[in-house]
């Protein structure tokens, strides 16, 4: 909206052009304030849950050792399975945690760029990682059938699979994104 004034003695009501733009960006910044505090609570959130996740992963070793390796391994024994069986099935879940606690402790570093510029190599790189160790768990999981054919091992192991391509995906997207960033710094 744009106001001319005729001269000397306008009416005091009328405002200054410049008065509504500084009107208008004032409303403007505080959207932008609400919504990067509202983002700063969402990444507060989800790190909370990844840590959480990650505290469960640890618990979740132990109970392997402590509680569930004496069922597995008379589980195998009464199949008739070789002794070793147990033993690798443990290692296996182990794997597959420690996969995901890698993965979940690189989503943690990530999530920490959020507030600066989450546009970096470094976030690329992490992106790809984390996709490499998804498909890494995918396989573990798949390898479990070789031990005892269960149809749940392909059920779980098909979801990680496709977040570990979804995550190379991105970072490609990541990677792209990066050049176009720095071939822009360069342009100025």
């Amino acid at each position: 909206m744009v106001y001319f004034f005729t001269g000397i003695g306008a009416a005091e009501n009328r405002r200054h052009p410049f008065q509504i733009i500084y009107r208008k960006s004032t409303v403007f910044e505080r959207v932008r304030d609400r919504m990067k505090k509202s983002s700063k609570f969402l990444n507060l959130f989800v790190q909370t849950g990844i840590v959480i996740g990650m505290l469960a992963g640890v618990a979740l070793i132990a109970d392997i050792y402590v509680i569930e390796m004496p069922i597995i391994c008379d589980f195998f024994a009464q199949e008739g399975k070789p002794v070793w069986y147990p033993v690798l099935s443990g290692v296996i879940a182990t794997l597959c945690i420690l996969g995901g606690e890698y993965i979940a402790f690189t989503l943690f570093r990530m999530m920490c760029t959020l507030d600066r510029d989450p546009f970096v190599q470094k976030n690329a790189d992490a992106l790809r990682q984390m996709g490499l160790t998804a498909l890494a768990v995918a396989v573990l999981g798949l390898s479990t059938l070789l031990l005892h054919p269960v149809p749940l091992a392909v059920i779980a192991a098909l979801p990680v699979a496709m977040c570990g391509l979804f995550s190379l995906v991105l970072s490609r997207v990541f990677a792209q994104a990066v050049a176009y960033k720095q071939e822009n710094d360069l342009t100025v």
